[in-house]
């Protein structure tokens, strides 16, 4: 008799712990499911949030027609193709100006309204460029919007600037021929102390974006007189833009492509 009661009593424990973990289970189950749906019903109305966002307050510095690109770009869902090219100073590292710059734009107008790609040619000048026929690069992304630093700081001495206009010119040329409504900002590279010939070929520079009807992004207005010694707190030994530097480029840039 002891026995048939132990029996059953063995059983009846077994069968609680079965159940109890069957019923744990099923619960850790549905918490799960319960968990997934409310990571999805948190997701949906963030990107929905980010498609409707007005954004025609950052935009009222920019040309009527990259304001009407990006309205398009925002209905239509396709990020305008947005190209930063240049020299070294044009750079591909972490926390230089492009990198700045690219953020900001994220952070404000989100990840449907430009895709940037930054394309630096390093040290080449643009004679080197147009020999090698890099610039296709651009032509190939087929950009909406290129933001071009051409390499007045590498071809100064070297190229002469009737060549290097010249340069300028074709490979524009090719970028249009991909799209003939891409909207191209010139920008000079970084500005010297103290130099002598390149400050006058780059106002040359913006005048040949006067008059072919090209936004010229003047962001040396931002930087100390090219006289006065400061300007080399924002430089490296190499003449190039140092941390400072960078910042007081991004700085402008981001004050022109996001009003507020």
């Amino acid at each position: 008799m002891k026995r048939i009661v132990v029996i059953i009593t063995l059983i009846l424990c077994v069968g609680t712990i079965i159940f109890g973990n069957l019923h744990w289970k099923n619960k850790i189950a549905a918490r799960g499911e319960e968990v997934a749906n409310t990571v999805v019903a948190k997701t949906e109305p963030l990107k929905e949030a980010e498609a409707n966002q007005d954004v025609s307050v950052y935009f009222s510095n920019l040309p009527e027609s990259v304001q009407n690109k990006i309205k398009d770009a925002q209905t239509s869902g396709q990020p305008l193709q947005f190209v930063i090219y240049g020299s070294n100073a044009t750079s591909v590292e972490e926390g230089a100006w492009p990198a700045q710059l690219s953020k900001q734009l994220e952070d404000t107008y989100g990840t449907n309204v430009f895709q940037v790609t930054v394309i630096s040619e390093g040290e080449k000048t643009s004679l080197d460029v147009v020999r090698e026929k890099s610039y296709k690069q651009v032509s190939e992304l087929k950009p909406d919007i290129v933001l071009f630093e051409p390499f007045m700081l590498k071809d100064n001495g070297l190229i002469g600037l009737s060549n290097t206009l010249d340069n300028i010119e074709t490979m524009m040329d090719s970028w249009k021929s991909e799209n003939d409504a891409v909207t191209i900002m010139i920008q000079p590279p970084n500005p010297l102390y103290s130099a002598n010939y390149y400050p006058k070929e780059v106002k040359e520079l913006q005048e040949y974006a006067k008059q072919n009807n090209l936004t010229y992004l003047n962001h040396w207005e931002a930087w100390p007189d090219l006289e006065d010694s400061k300007m080399n707190d924002y430089l490296t030994e190499e003449s190039d833009a140092n941390d400072n530097g960078n910042k007081i480029w991004a700085d402008f840039l981001i004050k022109y492509f996001i009003a507020k």
